[in-house]
This record gives C-alpha cells, sequence and structure tokens, in this order.
C-alpha cells in the first residue's frame, strides 16, 4: 500500500514538471511566433497562457505575471492590438473590485499589468479604493501594493498601512536572513546571493525613504545604520543627503588641536 502511494505521488510530481515544461514550452513557441511576424497568433497565445496557464501548472504564478507579462507589452510595442488587449484585460479585472468580485490573487494580477503598462498610479488609485470601501481587502492586498504605494509617493497610504518603519524592516531583515541560509545549496548560488542583497537594499531604501517623508528622521537613521552593518552598500550611504552634509560641515569646521611645542624648542 506505502509503495503504491509512492508512486502515486511519483506519477503526479512528474505529470506536474511535465505541464511545466510544456507551459515553458508554450510561452517560448509563442515568442517565437512574434520573432517570425506571426503577431495576431501570437496574441492569442498571450491571452490564453494568461487566464489559464496555472491550471495546468501553479508554479507558473511568477512567470505568468513578470516575463509573460512583459514579452505581451513588448509585441504591443510592433502590434498595437496586443497593446489594447493588455489594457482592456486590465481594465475588466479592475471593473471586478468595483462590483465587489475581487480577491488577492486578483489584485495581484492588476498590480501586475499596471507595471508592466508603466501605470502604477492605478494601482495606487484602486487601493485607495479598496482602503475606503473594503477595509479588510485593503489589508490582505497591502503587501502587494506597497511597491506602488512607495515609488508614488502616497506617503498617507504608507503611514497608515506600514506603521513603524523600524518594525516593518525586521520583516525585510528576516527575508533576508531566511534566504541567506539557502545559499549553497541547488540553484542557490551566487547568482541567488547577488539577487537576495540587492533586494535586501532596495526594501531597505524604500523605509528609509519613508520614514524620511513621514518625518521619522531617528527611524531613518536607525534602518540606515543596521542595514549597512548587514551589506556595505554606497547606496545605503547616500541614503540620507542631509546626515551627509552635517558630517561634512562638521569636519570642516573643527578646528585641529594645537601640538604642544617640544621640549626641544628654543625659548626665547
Amino acid at each position: 500500500m506505502k509503495n503504491c502511494i509512492v508512486a502515486m505521488v511519483l506519477t503526479m510530481m512528474a505529470s506536474l514538471t511535465a505541464h511545466a515544461e510544456d507551459m515553458r514550452k508554450y510561452l517560448n513557441d509563442t515568442q517565437t511566433l512574434v520573432r517570425d511576424g506571426k503577431h495576431e497568433e501570437a496574441l492569442e497565445r498571450f491571452i490564453w497562457f494568461h487566464d489559464h496557464a496555472l491550471e495546468h501548472q501553479p508554479s507558473m504564478y511568477g512567470v505568468r505575471l513578470s516575463f509573460a507579462l512583459s514579452y505581451w507589452k513588448q509585441l504591443g510595442d510592433v502590434y498595437p492590438p496586443a497593446l489594447t488587449a493588455l489594457k482592456t484585460t486590465r481594465d475588466y479585472k479592475t471593473d471586478l473590485f468595483v462590483q465587489n468580485k475581487g480577491n488577492r490573487n486578483l489584485f495581484h494580477d492588476v498590480m501586475a499589468l499596471n507595471r508592466t503598462l508603466g501605470q502604477d498610479i492605478k494601482t495606487v488609485d484602486l487601493f485607495r479604493t479598496l482602503d475606503k470601501d473594503q477595509a479588510d481587502l485593503a489589508k490582505e492586498c497591502w503587501d502587494v501594493a506597497k511597491d506602488a504605494v512607495i515609488k508614488e509617493k502616497a506617503y498617507d497610504l504608507a503611514r497608515k498601512y506600514i506603521g513603524n518603519p523600524i518594525r516593518e524592516w525586521g520583516k525585510v531583515k528576516q527575508m533576508y536572513e531566511m534566504k541567506k541560509a539557502m545559499y549553497g545549496g541547488k540553484n542557490f548560488g551566487e547568482h541567488f546571493k547577488a539577487y537576495n542583497e540587492n533586494n535586501f537594499v532596495e526594501e531597505s531604501l524604500k523605509l528609509i525613504e519613508v520614514a524620511l517623508a513621514l518625518d521619522d528622521a531617528e527611524a531613518a537613521h536607525e534602518i540606515k545604520s543596521k542595514a549597512s552593518a548587514i551589506i556595505d552598500d554606497n547606496r545605503l550611504n547616500d541614503a540620507m543627503p542631509e546626515e551627509r552634509r552635517k558630517d561634512a560641515q562638521q569636519a570642516e569646521f573643527t578646528v585641529p588641536s594645537k601640538a604642544a611645542p617640544s621640549a626641544s624648542s628654543d625659548v626665547r
């Protein structure tokens, strides 16, 4: 019986892997159609992938909202109907929230579509609507909306949902350390290390920016100091220019003490 269950699990895993390979191949084949100038067929396939890829392989979640959308947008740059379809998809999904049919995964879709279209402000606008009319859902979606909110400098929302920047930075540090523990494993080599360190610095910089915008220079300084102690990065060193100017001015106006005359000095 046990062997039977193991065999079933292995068969299921093999099937899922095959589906993943099929979805990757599907996306690659679609890109080939784009290069061959078969734009209408490629568009149909991008739409299908966006709507159905997760039914075949849930692990394509990230690819679906990143590479696949960027490929679709690239097609839209040379084939206007593809850009229209991308915007129509975004507008349709956004409207579902107005009908109270939204959820966190749908918000993630809308955020990714807006990001791909270079319209992060629309993510902020949608989040404001949720904050006003669907507070519980807004809380669920905050981690997805956060980057757009900070990028568009909607600091009133940041103040409400981040609260204490130092406490929020603690989560960034925890995530960094969790990923750091994976170094050296299969598929977690130097590229993963570089990604993790860069992500840590960028997330720290965002919280420094928010803290300064909320007039909490003390929190900004603490985040900068703690982050710099973990990773020495020039971006962190330059994160608080006002602080650097004060240090420079202090150094400039510090008068060096005069050395005492040596015992061998002639007394006149």
